[in-house]
């Protein structure tokens, strides 16, 4: 779709229908990593935007936000998710390049290197991942391994 839009006429117009999808958060509110690559990051704004907005939905839990680039011109949405950290200390932006340059001081490698380093041993939260297959996988046959029940692990995957 994205294609399809950019290629679009200033002021052409389209038809649609939707949003039909259950890649939505799931009640009850706890313990939260979300995890993203790329474009991926698109539904864990408006989730973050819903989330951090009202202190009942947020107090007395924590969320990560793993996001994977290759390059730090690639972080989408930086400033805001930097504000949100900022803002609550409960939320953590942790972005992560897979080619950073040599001033890069954050993470390094990909998002399911550091997966592990967030979690520990926890088995009582939630994960939501989107993006690649490959990235999705590794990160769900982590949790797996953790013996996370698979209704804790949401994904959206594209390739």
């Amino acid at each position: 779709m994205s294609n399809h839009l950019c290629d679009l006429a200033e002021g052409g117009e389209i038809t649609f229908q939707g949003p039909f999808g259950s890649f939505i958060l799931r009640p009850p509110l706890r313990d939260t990593v979300f995890i993203a690559t790329g474009t991926g990051i698109a539904p864990f704004r408006s989730m973050l935007h819903w989330l951090l907005a009202d202190p009942s939905r947020h107090e007395g839990r924590k969320f990560w936000l793993l996001f994977g680039v290759r390059y730090e011109q690639d972080i989408y949405y930086r400033e805001e998710f930097e504000r949100f950290a900022a803002e609550h200390s409960n939320f953590h932006f942790l972005p992560t390049l897979s080619r950073g340059g040599s001033d890069w001081q954050g993470l390094r490698g990909y998002v399911q290197q550091h997966l592990p380093e967030i979690v520990g041993n926890r088995t009582d939260m939630y994960a939501y991942i989107c993006g690649l297959d490959k990235m999705v996988s590794a990160n769900r046959d982590f949790l797996k391994s953790l013996r996370w029940d698979r209704k804790q692990i949401l994904y959206e995957k594209y390739d």
